[in-house]
């Protein structure tokens, strides 16, 4: 069903990595900004100080607000299809909830990545589906990540 243009196969699930580089634009804004900032506040090691904010707020987004996403790869690495379904399905409906964050995690998670975290859990749960035979659900959410994301190179 998709062409896989870049995949890495360390185990036996396709990662499809996709990376936008303009996203590294905003990333490096924050990490100056809070040396900047550091700077002009007197602080004497602002260069470690800086780097260690930035780092540890970069970690804090990406291990807080994706939790789902995180727990559907879990899952998938376990051969929990099942149980992985159900993460993606809950990471789906954060990120529809809260799309703003989706939509701007350039900044708000720090990603990098083409695909949003809305578009990147469809992908998986219609993976999953199609591992476990179910080419009915495979297909209806085939069809939502269409409807949702008409530009998806592998809808």
């Amino acid at each position: 069903m998709w062409s896989v243009k870049s995949i890495t196969m360390a185990s036996k699930i396709p990662v499809i990595r996709n990376t936008n580089y303009l996203y590294y634009v905003p990333q490096i804004a924050i990490l100056l900004l809070f040396i900047f900032i550091l700077y002009f506040s007197g602080s004497e090691h602002y260069l470690i100080i800086g780097f260690s904010l930035y780092f540890l707020l970069s970690i804090y987004l990406k291990v807080l607000i994706p939790k789902w996403h995180r727990k559907g790869i879990f899952y998938l690495k376990k051969g929990s299809l099942q149980a992985a379904i159900i993460a993606f399905q809950k990471s789906y409906d954060y990120f529809q909830r809260y799309s703003w964050v989706d939509q701007y995690r350039a900044f708000t998670l720090f990603s990098t990545s083409q695909f949003s975290y809305s578009e990147m859990a469809l992908m998986n749960i219609i993976w999953c589906f199609e591992q476990l035979g179910d080419t009915k659900n495979a297909k209806k959410y085939h069809n939502l990540l269409r409807e949702k994301f008409p530009d998806n190179k592998y809808s």
